[in-house]
């Protein structure tokens, strides 16, 4: 899950956002569903949005002391964290988060994502699973399944579970990226199965939700000379080589 979206959905319902989170169906729909945090959390929160995570658990710390454990602050430990990649210690604490209360749905979502990176695709599924039974329509957690339902070698289920995720993104939301994502994997799918049409067209529409997947941009290179359109396979390098320039780490799929 973005920032951005993250944005949307715990700091709306506080009082004092103005303007900076757009109001969206999809926003509240998830934020309906989340505790709102006070205005002491919210600005840590943008601590940890602006990378000062260091000043965020400082003020963690003390929020803590004044208030007591509550699982939107053990989240936003757990998000510091995160935000470094620093997966196994964000895990502990978003653990801690969904044990406690108020019941927060984002904790869930996120443990899924530390323990997919942690190599440990049990507890992610589980953790992905639960966050869907407490907000049925997060299209990041969906996604998430299916790719660990993918790396496991469960094609059907991730092709549902990568469906599931474009059907509650819908066309022309605001999370062209991730619709993006969801895509390229539904290409990626659809190769494995041979079929280098459909294939095709499924990272054609993954590119027309957003260009800077790198890995579309690759796989599209392959499928269309296999499928003998040698322009469009250099149209492709093409756009795959600037991305590479101006992306030298990449842009994860």
């Amino acid at each position: 899950m973005s920032f951005l979206l993250l944005l949307l959905m715990i700091l709306s319902p506080v009082g004092g956002c103005g303007n900076d989170a757009p109001s969206t169906s999809e926003a509240n729909r998830a934020a309906a569903s989340i505790p709102p945090l006070d205005d002491q959390l919210a600005t840590i929160f943008r601590l940890i949005e602006q990378d000062e995570t260091g000043a965020a658990r400082i003020r963690l710390r003390n929020w803590m002391d004044a208030n007591g454990e509550d699982a939107r602050a053990l989240f936003l430990f757990g998000l510091a964290y995160q935000k470094e990649k620093r997966y196994a210690p964000a895990a502990e604490w978003f653990d801690r988060s969904a044990e406690a209360l108020p019941v927060y749905p984002p904790a869930w979502h996120f443990l899924g994502w530390s323990r997919y990176y942690l190599g440990e695709p049990r507890l992610s599924e589980s953790a992905f699973l639960r966050h869907l039974e407490l907000t049925p329509d997060e299209a990041d957690s969906a996604y998430g399944l299916g790719l660990v339902m993918l790396d496991d070698g469960r094609i059907d289920e991730a092709k549902h579970r990568f469906e599931q995720s474009i059907e509650l993104l819908g066309v022309g939301g605001i999370r062209q990226e991730q619709l993006a994502k969801a895509l390229f994997r539904l290409a990626q799918i659809e190769e494995l199965r041979g079929d280098d049409v459909e294939a095709r067209r499924l990272l054609e529409l993954s590119l027309e939700a957003s260009d800077r997947v790198e890995e579309a941009w690759f796989r599209l290179i392959h499928i269309c000379r296999r499928l003998g359109d040698e322009s469009a396979a250099q149209q492709a390098r093409a756009r795959h080589d600037e991305l590479a320039t101006q992306f030298p780490h990449g842009v994860e799929p």
